[in-house]
C-alpha cells in the first residue's frame, strides 16, 4: 500500500501530504479509536491543533498508543482527512455535529466553522428537531436562533407530527420563544400530552405525579403562559384528559383572568404577554418555458390534467399558478368578452399511500389569456423524496362543452440554493405534452 517518498516529491504539496496519510510513511504515532488503529504524524497533527501539540510535545507527552473512546472511527478518519488535506466531506446533519464536537475538542476553529455552515445551509423542516435536540454546548448562537425561528414558524405542524422525537431540552428551548405559530392553549395541551411519551421513553411510570414532576423539573410550568388564555381556553384545558394543573392552580388562573384576584402562584409563569405569530416567508417557483406547445383542449372526453411533483426537502405549498382559458375566436372580431367564469377542481394526492391531502374547488370570474393564482385554504405539507400528484379536473355537466388553454413546454427541474423540485406533466387531452402548471408558492 505504501508510496516511495521519491515518487511523491514531484507532486503538489497537497498530494504529498495526502499520500502521507494513506501510505503511513514516516508515521510516528498511533491512535486506537474503538479498537480500530490509525497511524499518523506528530508534526502534522501538532501544527494543526494545540491539543495535539501538547499531547506530543508538552511535558506530559507520551509514545504509547492514544486511546480515544468518545469518537467513532469514521469521524476520526474525517478529522485526519481534514488535518492532512484541509478538506472534509460532510454528508449529514448528524455527521456535522459529530465533527463539530471533535473540532471543539481539538480546538480546530476553521473545522468548527465548516460544520456550522453545513448545518445552517441544510436546516429544514425535516431535521430542525434533530438540530434543536442537541444540547447547548453543541450549539452555535446564530444556528440556534435560525433553527428556532424555522421551528416556531411551523410549530403547529411540527409539534403534532414529531411529538415522540422532541427531547426535554429541545422543548425548553422552544418554550422560551416569544414568537410561535400555535395558540397558547394548544401549546399547553401539547406539553401536557408530551409528558406521557417522555415517561414512556425513560421507563417512568405514567401517572399524574410523575408527569407533573417532569414539568416541574424542567420549569415548563413557568414557561407556559396560562395568563394569556381566555376563560373558555382554561376550561378546555381543565377538562382535557391530560390536564396536569392542580385544582388550586386552575382556580387561581380563572380568578386572575376574571380579575377577581391579581396574585399569581409561584408554580406558574409570571408572563402575561401573549406570544406573537410569525409571518411565513413564501418563495415563488416559476417553471421556465422551454418551447411552445399546442393548446390543451378540454371537453367531455378529456377533462383532467395531472402534474407530478417531488422535492429534495420537505416544504409547504399554498398557491398554484395556471393559465386561464384562451379567448374565443369571436373576441378577435368584436372584442366583446374579456372575462369568464372558471370552475376547476384541484386535488393533491400522495402517491406512496394514495391519500388525498388537499382538495379545493376554484370558482371565480377571471380574465381570458392570463394567469390564475389558486390559493389553498391551508398550506399543504409535501414530504421530501416522495411523489405527489396534482390533479386538475373540470366537473362539467354539459356533455358538449369544449374550451382551450394556451400552454408551453416548461422545465421539469427547479433549482435554488436550498431546494430542488422535479415535475412531470401528464395530460389526458389528446397527445399534448405541454405544462399546465406554471409554478407554485412554497416555504421551507
Amino acid at each position: 500500500m505504501g508510496y516511495k517518498m521519491g515518487e511523491l516529491r514531484n507532486n503538489s504539496l497537497y498530494d504529498r501530504v495526502n499520500k502521507l496519510l494513506v501510505s503511513y510513511e514516516w508515521s510516528d504515532c498511533t491512535f486506537s479509536v474503538c479498537e480500530k488503529k490509525f497511524k499518523a504524524h506528530k508534526l502534522i497533527l501538532g501544527i494543526s491543533s494545540p491539543v495535539f501539540e501538547a499531547m506530543f510535545y508538552g511535558p506530559l507527552s507520551t509514545n504509547s498508543d492514544i486511546v480515544i473512546t468518545d469518537i467513532e472511527p469514521n469521524i476520526f478518519q474525517q478529522l485526519l482527512n481534514y488535518i492532512y488535506t484541509d478538506k472534509v466531506d460532510i454528508t449529514s446533519i448528524e455527521e456535522a455535529f459529530e465533527l463539530l464536537y471533535v473540532s471543539r475538542k481539538y480546538l480546530l476553529e476553521h473545522l468548527s466553522e465548516v460544520c456550522i455552515e453545513y448545518v445552517q445551509s441544510n436546516v429544514s423542516i425535516d431535521n430542525v428537531i434533530t438540530i434543536l435536540n442537541y444540547p447547548d454546548y453543541m450549539q452555535d448562537k446564530q444556528l440556534l436562533s435560525s433553527s428556532l425561528q424555522l421551528f416556531c414558524e411551523h410549530a403547529n405542524f411540527l409539534l403534532q407530527e414529531n411529538k415522540k422525537r422532541i427531547s426535554s431540552f429541545c422543548l425548553q428551548k422552544i418554550l422560551t420563544s416569544d414568537d410561535m405559530n400555535i395558540s397558547e392553549k394548544d401549546l399547553i395541551k401539547f406539553v401536557f400530552d408530551w409528558t406521557v411519551d417522555y415517561c414512556e421513553a425513560n421507563n417512568i411510570s405514567i401517572n399524574f405525579k410523575n408527569r407533573r414532576e417532569v414539568l416541574v423539573q424542567n420549569d415548563f410550568l413557568k414557561l407556559l403562559r396560562f395568563f394569556t388564555l381566555s376563560l373558555n381556553d382554561i376550561d378546555e384545558i381543565i377538562l382535557d384528559d391530560n390536564n396536569l394543573l392542580l385544582p388550586h392552580e386552575s382556580e387561581n388562573i380563572k380568578q386572575v383572568l376574571s380579575k377577581q384576584v391579581l396574585e399569581i402562584p409561584d408554580s406558574l409563569s409570571l408572563i402575561t404577554v401573549p406570544r406573537h405569530s410569525l409571518k411565513l416567508q413564501w418563495n415563488f417557483c416559476h417553471r421556465s418555458p422551454v418551447r411552445s406547445a399546442t393548446p390543451i383542449i378540454i371537453d367531455s372526453n378529456h377533462n383532467f390534467i395531472q402534474c407530478r411533483l417531488k422535492t429534495n426537502k420537505s416544504i409547504f405549498i399554498n398557491n398554484l399558478n395556471i393559465p386561464s382559458q384562451m379567448a374565443p375566436v369571436i373576441n378577435y372580431c368584436h372584442n366583446t368578452l374579456k372575462m369568464y367564469h372558471e370552475h376547476i377542481s384541484i386535488s393533491l394526492q400522495c402517491e406512496s399511500d394514495n391519500s388525498i391531502i388537499a382538495h379545493y374547488n376554484f370558482k371565480d370570474k377571471v380574465e381570458y389569456d392570463s394567469n390564475i393564482d389558486i390559493e389553498f385554504k391551508e398550506p399543504c405539507f409535501i414530504k421530501k423524496d416522495s411523489w405527489y400528484k396534482i390533479c386538475f379536473h373540470w366537473p362539467r355537466h354539459d356533455r358538449y362543452y369544449s374550451f382551450s388553454y394556451g400552454i408551453q413546454r416548461r422545465d421539469t427541474l427547479y433549482t435554488s440554493n436550498r431546494i430542488h423540485l422535479k415535475f412531470e406533466d401528464l395530460c389526458s387531452a389528446s397527445d399534448n405534452y405541454g405544462s399546465f402548471l406554471r409554478g407554485l408558492k412554497f416555504c421551507l
